[in-house]
């Protein structure tokens, strides 16, 4: 079948398919989508643009009579799609970023602590803060309390791979300040893991160099996910 090229609809369905597989990680139906997100469409047409999206393995039906789920493709063609639209934190979060870091002494292995646990507390998954020398990290239980990693042993052995691995990972990964986002096997290394990866670079003001990770599950909200990555460095710039 020839290859798509998507249109309004089709983006919209799928953008619909994945906030909603983020929210609820459970299979996404056409009545689903009509019924929450307010197409004025009907369910026939959206599971024709369903089955269009799955022709091109941007989503997946994970057994019969199930919804879809996002794939790997999905998930980049969603990050991408929105790469313009910066996602705004509510001021509530934006006051704990800055209560946190900007309420630290300027010790700065004390304020890289408190940068990865920031990052891990306001997305609910592993943050981290690569600095002198020194990895800091945070929210390790979250990941494990996520299901894809509760009854999927080959996921969680590979997610503690990048644990293990979390040099490597520092020097693989290129560096810079804008945020980049590792779909699944895009990650340098875990790449069965089923984790994605959201990474920035910071600069302090005295020319020495970080990097700032969230690890979660492909399912992560990344749009939200990136707006918290970017406060943080923003302060992690001010304050180190």
């Amino acid at each position: 079948m020839p290859k798509i090229k998507m249109n309004t609809r089709q983006e919209a369905t799928l953008e619909a398919i994945v906030r909603e597989y983020i929210e609820t990680a459970e299979p996404v139906g056409s009545m689903v989508l009509v019924e929450k997100y307010h197409f004025s469409y009907s369910p026939a047409t959206i599971r024709a643009e369903m089955a269009l999206l799955e022709d091109e393995k941007y989503i997946y039906q994970p057994h019969t009579s199930a919804g879809r789920i996002p794939t790997e493709k999905g998930y980049r063609y969603f990050v991408d799609m929105l790469s313009s639209e910066r996602e705004a934190l509510l001021k509530r979060e934006e006051r704990i970023i800055k209560r946190r870091l900007q309420g630290q002494n300027s010790r700065h292995e004390r304020i890289a602590d408190t940068a990865a646990m920031t990052l891990a507390d306001m997305t609910g998954n592993v943050g981290m803060v690569g600095y002198s020398d020194a990895i800091y990290l945070h929210g390790f239980s979250n990941l494990f309390r996520q299901p894809e990693f509760l009854g999927d042993h080959s996921n969680a052995l590979g997610a503690v791979e990048i644990f293990d691995r979390l040099r490597e990972l520092m020097i693989e990964l290129p560096y810079t300040l804008n945020p980049i986002v590792y779909i699944g096997s895009e990650s340098p290394v875990g790449k069965s893991s089923g984790c994605s990866l959201v990474v920035s670079g910071f600069e302090a003001p005295d020319g020495s160099r970080g990097r700032l990770i969230v690890m979660g599950p492909i399912r992560m909200f990344y749009p939200k996910t990136i707006a918290v990555i970017e406060e943080v460095k923003c302060l992690l710039e001010s304050v180190i």
